[in-house]
């Protein structure tokens, strides 16, 4: 019973730490995932507490308090990191979690009397509680483009644990066993902890405010000025950006295509529409399918018009247009409007139904 003191020690202080850690980051970015994942981990803690004094109604009653926390905080991170709510994953998980749930508990209603004949609900709501900590794990696989190592390894960790919580209602009650499940425990939030603050303190962790990616990535079609753009390439410098500029100076995270009549890889000539539109509706399809807002940048567009007559470019935006509209993402036109006459920067954002970020 030593080694199964020291393992709920360990998970406790790891998680008491990791919660404390976390708010106090909370209380400097002002990011909504990072309270709710402070309270996620100062909720296990107190289960876990619970279990040492014997507080029995509280191991269930904190870690399902816990889970919500879990789940809520990793809403609040997609929405943050303009990501979207995986739809996909929803409806599976709205068609799978109640059969689950149902099977789980027959289960544990046919198999305890295998284990030990007094079945304990309290136990069993440990167990379900479990079952919604390895789904918030898979809804989590979302962010590994952005998060490719941290987040595969959190969400297959979160996945792990909570089908591990899911033997507690069965193996809890062997005494043998007990220490070797606090063990497995504790390593799984050894692992989370270091996961999440990994994640925490990366750079675009750390870079991405909520309220100003919100208000910069959004579906539609905008026109900007050049000085704004600034504000764009700045904020959005790890964003997987499709960008066509005359710029060179652009983020490395964007695939950029030089608007420029020399060859080379990846250039595109500036009659060369067809191709920014093919590789606009690849671009759009792959984000929709990913599940986020595609951003495509055009810089210069006055460069285009010297090569092409305004009804031909004109034409050209409008069919773009239309592939954010059936994609949702979004396209950022950059150019000086004193370029254009008031009658063609009028006829532009009517056809494009464009708004400002003003």
């Amino acid at each position: 019973m030593n080694i199964l003191l020291a393992g709920q020690t360990f998970s406790f202080s790891i998680k008491l730490t990791a919660g404390l850690f976390l708010f106090l980051r909370w209380w400097r970015y002002r990011r909504d995932s990072l309270l709710f994942w402070a309270f996620f981990f100062l909720s296990s803690s107190v289960s876990i507490v619970s279990e040492i004094f014997g507080f029995k109604t509280g191991v269930p009653i904190f870690q399902a308090l816990g889970v919500s926390f879990l789940a809520a905080g990793i809403v609040s991170f997609l929405d943050e990191e303009a990501l979207g709510f995986p739809i996909k994953s929803l409806k599976i998980a709205a068609f799978a979690l109640p059969v689950t749930v149902s099977t789980y508990v027959v289960l544990y209603a046919l198999l305890h009397s295998l284990i030990t004949s007094k079945p304990n609900p309290l136990y069993l709501s440990y167990g379900i509680s479990g079952i919604f900590y390895a789904t918030t794990g898979a809804i989590f696989w979302t962010v590994r483009r952005f998060y490719p190592r941290t987040g595969t390894i959190l969400s297959a960790t979160l996945v792990a644990h909570g089908l591990h919580k899911m033997d507690y209602p069965f193996l809890r009650p062997v005494e043998w066993f007990a220490p070797i499940g606090f063990a497995i425990g504790a390593l799984l939030n050894m692992i989370e902890v270091l996961a999440f603050v990994k994640m925490v303190l990366s750079e675009r962790f750390e870079y991405v405010v909520p309220e100003d990616r919100s208000l910069l990535v959004r579906k539609g079609v905008f026109l900007i000025s050049p000085g704004e753009f600034n504000n764009y390439v700045e904020a959005l410098s790890d964003f997987p950006v499709l960008a066509f500029a005359r710029r060179r100076d652009l983020p490395e995270a964007w695939e950029v295509h030089l608007l420029t009549t020399v060859e080379g890889a990846g250039n595109v000539g500036p009659t060369q529409l067809h191709r920014i539109i093919e590789k606009t509706r690849s671009y759009l399809a792959e984000a929709h399918r990913e599940e986020v807002i595609g951003v495509v940048v055009i810089e210069s567009l006055e460069y285009l018009l010297m090569y092409n007559d305004f009804r031909s470019v004109l034409k050209f935006l409008a069919t773009l247009s239309d592939y954010v509209v059936l994609y949702g993402g979004m396209l950022v036109l950059v150019f000086d409007e004193k370029s254009l006459e008031e009658r063609q920067l009028k006829t532009l954002r009517q056809v494009l139904n464009a708004g400002g970020t003003k």
